[in-house]
């Protein structure tokens, strides 16, 4: 009896030994190929980051994927922006994007789109590449600030690579990296070194690279973040009107216009998820488990198609309720935004009908000044691609200006062709009830 104990106890760790040998097996051939990095630096190719990470390649491949399912406002089928909302053709007058304004498609297409696109002629310059393939580091460290203005279609040959994993990874440790010149630049200027960064921070700040407003600096037309007063739109019209900048003279009205980009990073900023400590990627780059392994995904899609992962680790209310608090902020923001364009679109009729007339010089220059504030703050709404979502707060601040100064521009275009200025109630609310119980006690 004794005897036959001993044998199956001895049967049982030589299958416990096997076990564990064939499991380390297995999984040290899969680790192999998850987490060895072997890549050497400089490599750009999304093919031989895939040899390695072939799970987070697959989803990064889905932003091929073309379809606005899921989402009411963007999506990644490609879609007129000037048939979406017609008062952007109005307040582009003279511009490239009056000419063409396509929704962006995935990352996978940045080369091509940049390359069709009808705002691009003969005179575009290369920074219209930077935002569009990882090339542009290798670039910039070759050819200097002159790389920004020279011409775009001359640097077409260098430019083989679009978004690829060497954007925003370490080849070698996969580590998250600041690469673009323009973001690095701007964190030095501002006094935050761009290799010193938490992980957290470089899981917004990657995605800042390119999904950030900017602008094209001095002669060399160098990519140029405007965020030495901040990051507010407040802050950034503050910084445009102290350097005089402006993008090009409206058509119509006569005015300096600012074209406004994609400010995503600087709209989240300050929103309750960023409060909150969350970043890009924890809402745009879901962890999920595949095949056993916890990746983080490269899709780079709404958060309304993958809900599941990036809404319900933290909120409990259930995915169709969340869904439709997403599309109510985000109708509110459609509806309001039309509206204000109309108006701006009002404004821009009030200054070339004055200025036709031959209304006072001095008044037109002022409804001028009121209108291209009133442009930037709707436009800043509508080139941020969330719809209101990532900061409603912000966002309805911003439509609310734009309105504001639209209505001073129309009435300021009126007195200057009728010398009748229009009336004004301008008397200060003290809004809280604290305040209204001290103004009540001074006149008591």
């Amino acid at each position: 009896m004794r005897k036959r104990g001993i044998i199956l106890l001895s049967l049982m760790v030589i299958l416990a030994v096997s076990l564990v040998a064939v499991g380390c097996a297995s999984s040290g051939s899969q680790q192999a190929v998850s987490y060895r990095a072997e890549i050497a630096p400089g490599t750009l190719s999304v093919d031989e980051y895939a040899k390695y990470y072939p799970k987070q390649y697959d989803t990064f491949m889905k932003t091929s994927e073309m379809s606005n399912e899921g989402s009411k406002y963007g999506g990644s089928e490609e879609f007129d922006k000037l048939v979406q909302w017609p008062f952007l053709k109005e307040i582009f007058a003279g511009y490239g994007f009056a000419i063409e304004y396509n929704e962006d498609r995935g990352h996978n297409y940045t080369l091509e789109d940049v390359s069709k696109i009808k705002r691009i002629n003969e005179k575009s310059i290369a920074s219209c590449w930077t935002c569009k393939s990882a090339n542009i580091e290798g670039i910039v460290e070759e050819m200097g600030d002159d790389y920004y203005g020279a011409n775009f279609h001359d640097l077409k040959s260098k430019v083989t690579e679009g978004i690829t994993c060497a954007n925003c990874h370490d080849p070698q440790t996969m580590k998250l990296v600041i690469t673009q010149p323009p973001l690095r630049d701007t964190l030095t200027r501002l006094g935050k070194d761009p290799d010193k960064l938490t992980t957290q921070e470089l899981r917004t700040l990657t995605c800042a690279q390119c999904h950030v407003e900017y602008y094209f600096a001095g002669d060399k037309k160098v990519v140029t973040f405007p965020w030495d007063k901040g990051t507010t739109p407040d802050d950034i019209l503050a910084y445009y009107e102290e350097k005089g900048f402006s993008d090009w003279k409206h058509a119509k009205a006569g005015t300096p216009e600012i074209k406004v980009q994609h400010p995503e990073f600087e709209t989240f900023s300050g929103s309750t998820h960023a409060e909150a400590g969350l970043s890009c990627a924890d809402c745009h780059m879901p962890y999920s488990m595949n095949g056993g392994e916890k990746i983080s995904s490269h899709w780079w899609t709404s958060p309304l198609k993958t809900m599941n992962e990036s809404c319900m680790t933290c909120h409990r209310e259930g995915e169709e309720w969340l869904k439709e608090r997403v599309f109510y902020t985000q109708d509110k923001v459609a509806d309001t935004m039309a509206t204000v364009g109309n108006v701006n679109v009002e404004a821009i009729e009030a200054i070339a009908a004055a200025d036709a007339e031959g209304a006072n010089k001095a008044l037109l220059e002022e409804a001028r000044a009121l209108q291209r504030k009133a442009q930037f703050y709707v436009d800043w709404v509508g080139a941020e691609n969330s719809m209101g979502f990532h900061n409603p707060q912000l966002t309805f601040d911003s439509l609310s200006k734009s309105l504001d100064y639209a209505y001073q521009a129309i009435n300021k275009a009126t007195e200057a062709r009728t010398g009748v200025a229009t009336p004004q109630f301008e008397v200060n609310a003290p809004k809280t009830n604290s305040e209204t119980v001290k103004q009540m006690s001074k006149k008591s």
